[in-house]
């Protein structure tokens, strides 16, 4: 007499919904896998690993509300098992190192997902597996908006900056630099309204971008 093992569980959760309905057209097609709900934000997505304790989460790095080292540390403090996957449009290395010793089981670039999110699902349990275009060195020009952009900011909002594209959530960076929470996103608003940076994780992109520029600075 045959078993089968019941499918695993999954919750997703990302902000741009485009990409999260392509996520779940494509779980949809994986055998073995059940989805249970979709976040949209990072609060939602521990709000639903607490109420289902999936075998699987989903997330994008950077939510509304926190982002995902935010949520892989909160859920690592609950003793909730769910493994997480960690998807991004950042595919530097530094990310996927972080969300690996923030407890991740593996950390995927949003230009692989499709084709690697099997494989990041079938990894074992004790492996992280980083997709292959984790840590792919890229050469973007320095335009010169940007370095004019950051000679508005003050040496105080320019570490934060850089902190900030390093993969520091802004509770590390309040921490580094001896400031309240509050204090690293009034920067942040202020360093937003200066660059003319809008609309969910404009910042951040930003950061990121310019990372080596701000660290030569």
């Amino acid at each position: 007499m045959s078993t089968h093992l019941p499918p695993a569980t999954v919750i997703l959760a990302d902000d741009h919904p485009a990409f999260l309905d392509g996520l779940r057209q494509y779980l949809d097609t994986l055998e073995g896998f059940a989805l249970v709900a979709v976040a949209q934000d990072g609060a939602e997505c521990l709000e639903l690993l607490r109420m289902h304790r999936p075998d699987w989460a989903i997330i994008d790095l950077a939510m509304p509300s926190c982002s995902g080292f935010d949520v892989l540390r909160t859920a690592l403090e609950a003793g909730i098992e769910t493994r997480i996957l960690v998807m991004s449009m950042y595919a530097d290395d530094a990310y996927a190192r972080k969300a690996c010793d923030a407890g991740a089981s593996g950390f995927v670039a949003k230009e692989d997902a499709i084709a690697e999110l099997a494989r990041a699902l079938a990894a074992g349990r004790n492996t992280f597996y980083t997709s292959p275009s984790v840590g792919r060195p890229t050469i973007a020009p320095i335009d010169s908006d940007a370095r004019d952009g950051l000679d508005l900011l003050t040496p105080a909002e320019r570490r934060i900056l850089l902190l900030l594209g390093q993969g520091s959530t802004s509770r590390e960076i309040a921490e580094a630099t001896g400031v309240s929470p509050r204090t690293v996103q009034k920067h942040r608003q202020n360093m937003a309204d200066k660059l003319d940076l809008h609309g969910p994780n404009r910042l951040l992109e930003f950061a990121v971008r310019h990372v080596q520029l701000l660290d030569g600075s």
